[in-house]
Formats: structure tokens, C-alpha cells, sequence
């Protein structure tokens, strides 16, 4: 029998928690880890002579502070010839009696080819024992490492002999380990300030949208075409609606809108390019929303129809008896979600008189309004 050991650093795999910029890791840390290879010459022989339940032992080896051994049994380590047929193959702690407490350890076992290489299908890993267990058992291993007859077969004996090879690694306990948190501040997102810069600015635009009362907007194709499918099938498909190039701006095609005033196209494009509206003043939301749910509509840009229609939901008075157009010469009382209250049957009656008011918003006299919050 001849034996060799190797020693080298390992962790296992660690579980982070991260809390108010900071980050702490548990960590269970490892020993060196330790393998020895255990050579058996004269496999028939030993098969023949050694008993069911006894073993030969190998040398001594050390691998995470800790000396142990190989047990090998020819004939498995069933005294009741049971498994007469299996060799069974052992890990065993040497100074267990020296230890202060029970010594947590893996291991893997691996049957060695003729070139000292493993075989894949002969290797075997344990999960972490405790050595020696509570019931007193300083052993750990695998009963039925490999049977004679898959052995013989296997084409790894060489003049009678083969090897295994034992990789044993220590547990060495649990710590954690915080680390510092980053003094680099990282910003927020801010590519909407980008898009929104690049809208203003029309660098590179290859679009322009002419709407009525002859306000022109630069607009890039790409943007448009994949926040729009509408807009899309209009500037990529053979039958757009494009115009030759823009005055100013070779290299652009015109589009003409009709059915939008100039405020409303801008806003839908500011919308567009940084998924978020313009400012505007508190009295023009109401006629700004509508005209920004139907350009929503027409274009299939669904987050700004939501994005609008809960606008308009908030200012509609929530009590239905109040749902009525009322001239402008009326007072109208001013309430808040505080005093109407906002559970969710009132936010449905809002949305479903918010789809009778926008459809038929164009039947409205100037002279009358909402009673708005």
C-alpha cells in the first residue's frame, strides 16, 4: 500500500444579507483540505482472505488539523455476509478522543482508473458528518462502494490492483464578515432627461410631424417605432404616410396631423421620449387629458391612456349625484379625497363615468364643466 496527501484552502458557498447600504455575509469556513490515495496490490487475494466486516486499514494521513484513515473492506463491512458481494470503503477519524468536540468533515471517495485519473461514475460525495456521530460511531463511508462483478468488468484493475483516492475537507465553523458600504454614490436612472434633451434639441431627427395651425416637430423614427406600434407601421411600412423632406432638414419625411392641436402632439411626444407628461398648468389638465387619451388610443401608448385617465379620475367629484355638468357661473364645492373618501367602488364609479365623459366630451357646451377638485 502506498500513500500521498495534498493540502490546499477552500470555502463553502456563502449567504448574503444586505441592509441599509451595507452588506454582511455568513460564511462556513473551511480547513485545508486533505486527500489521501490508498493502492490495493493483489486484489483477488485479499477478496480471498479477508473476512465480511473486516477491513485493512491505510496509513495515517492529516487533513484539516485532524489525522485519519481509509478502511477498506473486501467483502463489505456486514459480518452477516449480507452484501457479500460490494466493497465497502470507510472514513475514520484517528484522534477523535483528543478532540474537544465532534469534528464536522464531507468527503468524497473516488474509484482511480489505470492513468490515476477518477472515474466519474465511481466518485462519490458525502454530505457534512459529524465524526463521531452521537451514537458514537467514529466511521463514515459508502457500504457499497463498487461490487466485485462491476469491478472485474470495469477495466480499471491493472495487474490485479487498483486505487481510490479520498478528498477530505473540515469544517472549521460560521462568521460573518461585513463590509464597509461604498462610498461611491451611484445616481439614479436619468436616460428620460437624455430622450427628452434629444426631443428638444431634434439632433439627428429624420421625422416631422406638420400639425394643424403649421407647428412642426422633429422626432426620430426609431424612438417613435418602438414605443408605438401605430407609429411604427406608419414610418417603416411601404404605405406611410410620408411626405418628401422638410424644409431645413433634408434627409426627413413630413407626416401631417390633422386631428391634434400643437399642445397635445407635443405632450404625446415629450410622453414618448421619457414615458412621463409636461407640465402644465392645474386648469388645463382636465382638456389636455382627454385630448392625450385619445392620441393614446390611436397610437396604442397604453401606459400614457392610464396615466390620464387616473388624472381625470381624481378630480372628478366621487359622489355620483354630483356627476353632472354644471355652468361655470355655479360655486362648486371643493373636496378631497380626505373628506369624499377613496375606497375602490368609488374609484370604479369614477372610471366608469370617466369612459361616458370622455366619449361624449365633445357634446359639452364650453359653458359647462366637470365639478373638478
Amino acid at each position: 500500500m502506498a500513500a500521498s496527501s495534498s493540502a490546499a484552502a477552500s470555502t463553502s458557498c456563502a449567504v448574503a444579507a444586505e441592509a441599509n447600504g451595507s452588506t454582511s455575509t455568513i460564511v462556513a469556513t473551511t480547513k485545508p483540505t486533505g486527500h489521501h490515495i490508498l493502492k490495493i496490490d493483489g486484489y483477488s487475494r485479499t477478496k480471498a482472505m479477508v473476512a465480511a466486516g473486516d477491513s485493512i486499514d491505510s496509513s495515517r494521513f492529516h487533513a484539516g488539523d485532524h489525522a485519519w484513515r481509509i478502511r477498506y473492506y473486501p467483502n463489505g463491512t456486514d459480518r452477516s455476509n449480507q452484501n457479500p458481494d460490494a466493497i465497502s470503503v470507510m472514513l475514520e477519524l484517528q484522534d477523535a478522543a483528543a478532540a474537544a468536540a465532534a469534528v464536522k468533515a464531507k468527503f468524497v471517495f473516488r474509484l482511480l482508473n489505470k492513468d490515476g485519473e477518477p472515474v466519474p461514475s465511481r466518485t462519490y460525495r458525502s454530505s457534512v458528518h459529524s465524526f463521531p456521530s452521537s451514537d458514537g460511531f467514529k466511521n463514515w463511508g459508502f457500504l457499497r462502494f463498487i461490487t466485485h462483478g462491476d469491478l472485474e468488468k470495469s477495466g480499471h484493475l491493472a495487474d490485479d490492483g487498483f486505487a481510490v483516492r479520498c478528498d477530505v475537507t473540515v469544517m472549521a465553523g460560521i462568521e460573518l464578515r461585513v463590509e464597509p458600504a461604498s462610498s461611491l454614490a451611484v445616481p439614479e436612472p436619468d436616460m428620460h432627461r437624455h430622450l427628452g434633451r434629444l426631443l428638444s434639441a431634434g439632433d439627428g431627427a429624420d421625422v416631422t410631424f406638420r400639425v394643424a395651425g403649421g407647428e412642426a416637430f422633429a422626432a426620430h423614427r426609431c424612438v417613435l417605432a418602438a414605443r408605438s406600434p401605430v407609429f411604427k407601421a406608419e414610418l417603416y411600412s411601404r404605405g406611410g404616410f410620408l411626405r418628401p423632406a422638410a424644409a431645413g432638414r433634408p434627409g426627413t419625411r413630413v407626416i401631417d396631423v390633422d386631428d391634434m392641436d400643437a399642445g397635445a402632439f407635443g405632450a404625446l411626444l415629450h410622453f414618448v421620449y421619457t414615458d412621463t407628461l409636461p407640465e402644465m398648468a392645474s386648469a388645463d389638465v382636465p382638456g389636455m387629458a382627454r385630448q392625450l387619451i385619445a392620441a393614446a388610443d390611436r397610437y396604442k401608448v397604453e401606459r400614457l391612456k392610464l396615466v390620464c385617465e387616473d388624472k381625470l379620475s381624481r378630480r372628478v367629484v366621487a359622489d355620483d349625484t354630483s356627476m353632472t355638468p354644471t355652468p361655470l357661473s355655479t360655486p362648486t364645492t371643493m373636496t378631497d379625497s380626505t373628506t369624499t373618501g377613496d375606497d375602490p367602488q368609488r374609484r370604479q364609479r369614477r372610471a366608469r363615468f370617466l369612459g361616458k365623459f370622455v366619449k361624449f366630451g365633445a357634446c359639452f357646451s364650453d359653458r359647462y364643466f366637470l365639478p373638478l377638485i
